[in-house]
């Protein structure tokens, strides 16, 4: 399938290429020098303080940069790529003036600008890619509520008032998959359920802050999940 520019990339990327040269370079330098990002609004937040440039473009070329990072075909070198598939897809989105000594001339200020880029895999390559590194399971956790209720245990006959009772914990998991379809699964749990479930998240968390201090000299960042990607 041919590369293609999504409709509300354009806008931004027109806009980028009316910057001057200087800004342009000041946008790459500010994703150079950025540390790693969970995600691409996490970068944005980093690189648009030191940037005389306006939050929303900033944040438009960055997904464009993240898009391009995601759907290259690794086989491919990135100059190839950007040659071959990356300027045939502005050029049918209409990115590029008319005329074609204009567009050519533009095209070069791009190009240098998404090769240069799309080589940063330390600040650019993770936050294209940590949110879907995390979620590459057949399972994905989305939510969870838990209802309770009280079952009175009935006499023979019914009738009568109970004199004793239980309490049930129902717990609902949703899931979803990649493709984004959710489903939900039931568990029935008790007391002793929850009071089991309590020690193993709290476990998970003492491992989790473990390995975090085993990493902390590491050099390696270890990326704190946000709610979206």
């Amino acid at each position: 399938m041919a590369f293609r520019v999504p409709q509300e990339q354009i806008g931004p990327i027109k806009k980028f290429l009316e910057l001057p040269d200087e800004k342009i370079g000041g946008f790459l330098d500010a994703l150079t020098g950025a540390r790693p990002q969970f995600n691409v609004s996490d970068l944005v937040s980093e690189i648009s303080e030191p940037l005389d440039v306006p939050r929303p473009l900033a944040d438009g070329i960055v997904r464009v940069l993240a898009s391009i990072y995601l759907t290259r075909d690794l086989g491919t070198p990135l100059e190839k790529f950007l040659d071959r598939e990356v300027f045939a897809a502005l050029k049918r989105a209409q990115v590029f003036p008319a005329e074609a000594e204009n567009a050519e001339a533009q095209w070069k200020r791009l190009r240098k600008f998404l090769l240069a880029a799309l080589s940063l895999e330390r600040s650019l390559g993770t936050a294209a890619k940590a949110g879907p590194v995390l979620t590459q399971h057949e399972r994905i956790f989305a939510d969870a509520r838990i209802m309770t209720d009280l079952r009175p245990i009935y006499h023979l006959d019914v009738s009568e008032k109970p004199d004793a009772a239980v309490i049930i914990h129902m717990l609902k998991i949703t899931q979803r998959d990649n493709f984004g379809n959710r489903s939900d699964e039931y568990f029935a749990l008790d007391s002793n359920d929850i009071k089991l479930m309590k020690n193993v998240l709290e476990r998970a968390v003492r491992k989790e802050n473990t390995l975090k201090g085993i990493m902390k000299n590491s050099g390696v960042t270890v990326l704190d999940p946000k709610l979206f990607f």
